[in-house]
């Protein structure tokens, strides 16, 4: 898997973050998008969260792999749930509208919790 992704597993839910401040550059972006879309298609990953709260930038083609990590899921009755993304960058989902279509949270454990996944420490 990518150095770039740091995956977690709590029970059924899978926990994504993303460890490189502009990880979501046009030079990374097809060969996160394909292990992303790998967890959905060919493990049978069903519940993500996408933790963000080391993400700084994010390009359009980023908006895009998201997308279509949604669309692999939606069929499958899956979910993706976004988690501690910076205010800067939600505005973006906002101007595009793609607010409407992610649940966000502003922690991991809150998108866990979702999930009825509870973190004892």
């Amino acid at each position: 898997m990518d150095h770039q992704l740091l995956i977690e597993q709590y029970k059924d839910v899978t926990v994504v973050s993303f460890q490189n401040l502009a990880v979501l550059d046009s030079a990374n972006i097809d060969a996160l998008g394909r292990n992303l879309l790998e967890l959905v298609e060919k493990q049978d990953h069903r519940k993500l969260i996408l933790e963000f709260s080391a993400v700084r930038f994010m390009s359009s083609q980023a908006l895009g792999v998201l997308l279509q990590l949604k669309k692999a899921l939606d069929p499958l009755g899956g979910k993706v749930l976004i988690a501690g993304i910076r205010p800067e960058l939600h505005k973006v989902f906002k101007i595009t509208n793609l607010h409407k279509l992610f649940t966000f949270h502003e922690t991991m454990e809150k998108a866990l919790q979702d999930f009825n996944v509870f973190i004892t420490h």
